[in-house]
């Protein structure tokens, strides 16, 4: 089945670089219901072609689609990738799809994520004509809301994780053989400090300064983060490089705390301020991690240096890390046999500490990410997907589906 699938897709490579070019001419910027309709439907087309059940989910900004196929097996999986862009209505006139001479494809979101969403289709229908059903349910989720994100697209990723056995997200990848193991969770919280008022010169002893207050708090914030590996220069893109490093995230350290907001309504340095606040941004790679720090910032509140002051403490953890279980380490092995044995290649294992839908999967089954075909410079109007990697990583992605849905990821 293996060398069905590669030979049947190398020869329909033609059809998927025609497919890709009309996906991509389609304009879907986020928020743009008319566009993520075209795009979905461009899409749902595709999937009922290999016998799917496919079901719209509107709300104002945005057509979702869910597709269905059925099997004959035990196992269920859920694939997610988007249609969605950054890019405004026009785009895609004033810079349609081309290939240029190496082979690389140029385009409005031609790779995040659109030769993905094509990928997902072909891998899918590669194992149809090679008879594979050993499978309960294959559902393909393709989101119209990833760039910005919505309580509809994140409900929709909820529902449909909890009625399938292991996901995987068909997102960016990372250049050679890269895909994406760990990423990190996300928390959100706005500290606030209410003090006493008053004039600096006169009143300093009935006074209670609120922004010496935060300042503690924000020393107090900083203790809990992860040390930094050094230098900020040392670890620029270019610098890596300049050493023979290749960057993975292998550097990123476990958790960060960024105080990326902070204010007061007093404006005046003869005046006391009465009250301070500042927003705070946490992200780490482990749930236990995310725990313990979500409750040492909430007991910051209990923390008082400056009598007269009072700290309140408001948000919490937002989104859970995508975390390498052992389960997701069994997926891991499987797609990186598959690459070496029909490849030659070498899987490199990414952290991240940005977020995809993989971290709401991940809340409820095992989740692998970045499996699609390779590009570089998303969100960008140099966004460019490398359309040799097409059939591999195509090919990689069906036989590993292939395996995974036989043997189960547990």
């Amino acid at each position: 089945m293996r060398k069905f699938i590669k030979d049947y897709l190398a020869k329909e490579y033609d059809n998927y670089v025609k497919d890709l070019e009309a996906l991509t001419n389609i304009d879907s910027g986020n928020g743009d219901l008319e566009g993520t309709t075209e795009a979905n439907k461009f899409v749902a087309a595709k999937m009922e072609a290999l016998g799917a059940e496919t079901e719209f989910r509107y709300n104002d900004r945005a057509c979702h689609l869910i597709s269905r196929l059925k099997g004959k097996g035990t196992q269920t999986v859920l694939l997610v990738a988007h249609v969605d862009t950054v890019f405004k209505r026009g785009e895609a006139a004033k810079r349609p799809f081309r290939v240029d001479e190496n082979g690389f494809a140029w385009g409005p979101g031609v790779g995040d994520d659109k030769a993905t969403v094509m990928e997902v289709i072909y891998g899918l229908a590669a194992l149809k004509e090679a008879g594979f059903d050993d499978y309960k349910e294959i559902i393909y989720y393709t989101n119209a809301e990833e760039e910005g994100g919505s309580p509809t697209a994140e409900g929709i990723v909820a529902e449909l994780s909890q009625q399938a056995d292991f996901a995987v997200i068909m997102d960016v990848a990372r250049p050679n053989w890269g895909i994406v193991t760990q990423r990190k969770g996300n928390a959100k919280y706005k500290i606030t400090v209410t003090g006493k008022g008053g004039h600096h010169g006169n009143a300093s002893q009935c006074c209670a300064n609120a922004i010496h207050q935060l300042a503690y708090t924000i020393t107090e914030l900083h203790k809990l983060a992860s040390p930094m590996p050094g230098k900020p220069e040392d670890f620029t893109a270019k610098a890596l490089e300049a050493r023979g490093i290749v960057d993975s995230g292998q550097f990123i350290p476990p958790n960060t705390v960024n105080v990326g907001v902070i204010g007061s309504t007093n404006d005046k340095i003869s005046v006391i301020p009465g009250d301070a606040y500042c927003e705070v941004n946490v992200r780490c790679f482990e749930v236990a991690e995310q725990k313990r720090l979500d409750a040492a910032i909430k007991a910051l509140a209990d923390k008082i240096v400056i009598d007269g002051t009072k700290v309140e403490v408001t948000g919490g953890i937002v989104t859970g890390p995508m975390e390498k279980t052992p389960a997701v380490q069994k997926m891991i092995d499987v797609y990186s046999s598959v690459v070496a044995e029909e490849f030659g290649g070498k899987v490199n294992e990414w952290v991240a500490g940005g977020l995809t839908d993989g971290n709401r999967t991940a809340k409820f089954i095992p989740t692998l990410d970045a499996l699609g075909v390779e590009n570089y410079d998303e969100h960008t109007d140099h966004e460019s997907v490398d359309l040799k990697t097409a059939v591999p990583r195509t090919a990689a992605f069906a036989i590993t589906l292939a395996e995974l849905l036989k043997t189960g990821v547990k």
